[in-house]
């Protein structure tokens, strides 16, 4: 039987690759963003315009076929480089929309949606928290760490709350990965990306299918196990004491 997925973010690197990587493996896959469309996605992929901060979720769970969702993917999320930076300084508005967007509309999104996955069959929800919500970063960006704190911290929560359904809640916490919201700084500044390339191990930075493919493994029954986890996705990069 075909199992149903909902992605947000999907006008994102990482949400796009997901989609992608998810309709190929043959799964339903709605997307969703705040776009209007989304050329780029499959044909095969139901696309919905939302907005997390003030849409109803049941707009686009009312969509899901029998009522059945086998998989969240909550991939959507904002990081104001441009504003953002330490506490002190940075203005409520960017408080405001980074936490509303990825914290709070995702939470919303993810307790209505729970219902629709106590009737499906793979039960899994995927949040993609960041390596700033598990250490500090090299500057500060304190909203935007703020709110992936956050959502690791309430994805252990969630986990083990509904672990006894079944339903099981995991975040991707991805490193330096180029995507399109992050690119532009490097191509500002290309020798910040040879930076951050030496710094990592692995000598690269990551790219947004190597988030889909985390994505996907914790989504899948071969990861039917594995609950209340941050997978790091970073090249090595997290584990490097300086």
């Amino acid at each position: 039987m075909t199992r149903t997925a909902l992605v947000t973010g999907a006008g994102g690197g990482i949400g796009a690759a997901t989609v992608a990587r998810l309709a190929a493996d043959g799964v339903h896959v709605i997307a969703t963003d705040v776009a209007e469309t989304i050329p780029a996605l499959a044909a095969d992929v139901d696309y919905v315009s939302f907005d997390l901060l003030t849409g109803d979720p049941q707009t686009l769970l009312s969509l899901i076929p029998g009522g059945a969702l086998d998989y969240l993917v909550n991939a959507a999320g904002v990081a104001l480089f441009d504003r953002d930076g330490s506490t002190l300084d940075v203005s409520e508005s960017v408080w405001e929309l980074t936490l509303g967007v990825n914290l709070h509309g995702m939470r919303r999104l993810t307790v209505a949606a729970v219902p629709y996955l106590r009737a499906g069959q793979g039960k899994s929800i995927v949040n993609v928290a960041s390596i700033a919500g598990l250490r500090n970063m090299d500057s500060p960006l304190d909203a935007y760490q703020v709110s992936k704190a956050a959502v690791v911290s309430l994805t252990r929560s969630l986990a083990l709350q509904l672990a006894p359904e079944g339903i099981r809640v995991n975040t991707v916490c991805p490193g330096a990965i180029l995507t399109p919201m992050i690119e532009p700084l490097y191509l500002e500044n290309p020798a910040r990306r040879t930076n951050m390339e030496q710094r990592t191990p692995l000598g690269r930075m990551g790219f947004p299918v190597d988030i889909a493919n985390a994505i996907r493994f914790l989504l899948s029954d071969e990861a039917s196990f594995i609950t209340a986890t941050d997978l790091v996705v970073d090249g090595g990069w997290i584990a490097q004491t300086v």
